[in-house]
């Protein structure tokens, strides 16, 4: 039978600080303070106004996330991935959302697809992501000078394109130009991404 002293303790230990979470994921403090807001991991707080965290929770999201952060080569240290999208709201909702990703990866934002290859003339990217919305002889004359882009210079690996249009470019229509390009009619959301990159890196790392 427990006494009361080992009772208190056993309570204890099913909890950690948000220090201690932090360290035990290899987070930000302030990461972790966005994990318990979400209630993705399960706290609560102490008359003082300390926060304590499920240790179950903790072991719960380590297991489920860090699992698939599977050994990468030096390279993918220095991943980047240029984003293009015209929504400054779901840009917001990206930021901060790169920072938890299982894979580490170095991204920047642009609204413009023209000046984002202006800085892609000189500076290499593993991914580059678009979200186009304009009308379709737009969208269509956008892929074909992206195509062109990538067929001329070495600084794209893959560009992901996501629209709203349906077939916007079949495979006939891609032409002699030997470009890596996936076009999709899908929602761009910080969960996709995330999925979508990890399953990525560690393809092209294998």
């Amino acid at each position: 039978m427990l006494t009361e002293t080992n009772t208190a303790e056993s309570e204890i230990t099913e909890f950690l600080t948000s220090s201690q979470a932090a360290k035990r994921l290899g987070l930000s403090m302030a990461t972790i303070q966005k994990l318990v807001d979400n209630n993705i991991l399960q706290a609560w707080k102490t008359y003082g106004g300390h926060r304590r965290i499920s240790r179950s929770s903790v072991l719960n999201y380590q297991n489920t996330n860090m699992a698939t952060a599977m050994p990468l080569s030096g390279s993918a240290l220095g991943s980047k991935a240029m984003v293009v999208m015209e929504s400054q709201e779901l840009i917001k909702r990206l930021r901060p959302h790169v920072s938890q990703w299982p894979v580490p990866l170095h991204m920047s934002f642009s609204d413009s697809l023209t000046e984002a290859l202006l800085d892609l003339l000189t500076e290499k990217h593993d991914l580059l992501i678009v979200q186009m919305s304009s009308p379709r002889k737009q969208q269509e004359k956008a892929l074909e000078i992206l195509q062109k882009f990538m067929a001329s210079r070495n600084t794209v690996g893959h560009a992901l394109i996501f629209t709203n249009e349906e077939n916007l470019l079949p495979p006939s229509k891609l032409g002699p130009y030997p470009v890596s390009i996936q076009v999709l009619k899908h929602d761009v959301s910080p969960e996709w991404l995330s999925a979508y990159w990890t399953g990525f890196a560690v393809q092209r790392n294998r």
